[in-house]
């Protein structure tokens, strides 16, 4: 589940009002000042049509800082060069780099380009359509053990959604679902719901004899309690994994254990694997964090090319 805090930023532009006042007796006086705020005017004309193109010059440029000070935006959309991507993989100290990822050779490559269904422009995949951009067959996909329900909140961007990684990977197994239109009825002995409550189990804990199907939220922590509320998932069990740690770029106000919906779905998967499996893992669900990982990599290169701060998150710049 991912936290977003938004924040909205007001520009204030401060208005100056001169007002001339001049002796209706001086007509004389009136037009020798005539004539010279005309010349004033021409001037300033051509002041102002010097200012105009030092504007448009200005605004060619992206100003990142003022761009990432909107904590709302989307920061993959500032991050324009994949160059070193490959160099920070190899020297990333996280637990990311322990991942038995697909290789991300073919990601460096790839440009902004039509997605082939929707003919939209989008860069590694269409967050529309759910596809892989570039050589599809060079992307990794997965077969899931469970089928995945991801109950989208309609304030959520799509285009910031982590969950729609699960939906590029493992196509078939994974399901959106738009809240509150689209929530179906489930049965309850084969159904449970990823969310900590108070008498949620641990994954490690439940009986999956008769489970087939999981789902997830994709809101914030303050929209999730609505969508639990929804008359169509009472009585269906909640689970909850472990504590963990996010390595999630957004700003969030609520700590490091609260994960992008990404994580909690990988972090599910992992443990169930684990509960069914003697306690043994082997990477086979770690492409699910495949973009995930490439994003943060992407983001560790550029910051420590340009030499800037991330603002977003204390220390996050290995």
């Amino acid at each position: 589940m991912e936290n977003i805090e938004n924040s909205t930023t007001t520009l204030t532009k401060e208005e100056t009002t001169t007002t001339i006042t001049t002796d209706n007796n001086n007509n004389n006086n009136n037009n020798n000042n005539n004539n010279n705020n005309n010349n004033n005017n021409n001037n300033n004309n051509n002041n102002n049509n010097n200012n105009n193109n030092n504007n448009n010059n200005n605004n060619n440029s992206i100003d990142d800082t003022n761009n990432e000070k909107s904590k709302g935006s989307n920061i993959n959309n500032n991050l324009k060069s994949t160059v070193g991507v490959l160099d920070n993989v190899k020297e990333d100290q996280s637990w990311l780099s322990n991942l038995k990822l697909h290789t991300f050779d073919h990601m460096i490559d790839i440009s902004r380009t039509l997605c082939k269904k929707c003919e939209k422009k989008r860069k590694y995949f269409c967050y529309d359509c759910c596809l892989p951009l570039g050589d599809p067959e060079k992307s990794p996909k997965l077969k899931l053990p469970l089928n995945v329900d991801v109950i989208h909140h309609p304030t959520e961007l799509i285009s910031k959604s982590t969950a729609i990684h699960s939906k590029v990977i493992a196509y078939e197994d994974v399901n959106f679902i738009e809240f509150p239109e689209e929530i179906p009825d489930y049965n309850l002995e084969e159904t449970i719901l990823l969310y900590p409550s108070e008498d949620s189990c641990f994954v490690k804990d439940i009986d999956f004899s008769n489970i087939k199907k999981v789902i997830f939220v994709e809101s914030q922590w303050h929209n999730a309690r609505k969508i639990l509320k929804h008359p169509k998932l009472q009585g269906i069990k909640c689970v909850k994994i472990d504590m963990q740690k996010t390595m999630f770029w957004r700003h969030q106000r609520h700590g490091d254990s609260y994960l992008a919906t990404i994580e909690a779905i990988y972090y599910f998967f992992k443990e169930f694997h684990l509960s069914q499996n003697n306690n043994q893992y082997n990477g086979e669900y770690d492409n699910l964090l495949f973009y995930y990982s490439f994003f943060y990599n992407l983001i560790q290169t550029t910051y420590k090319q340009q030499n800037r701060d991330f603002i977003r998150k204390d220390n996050y710049i290995q």
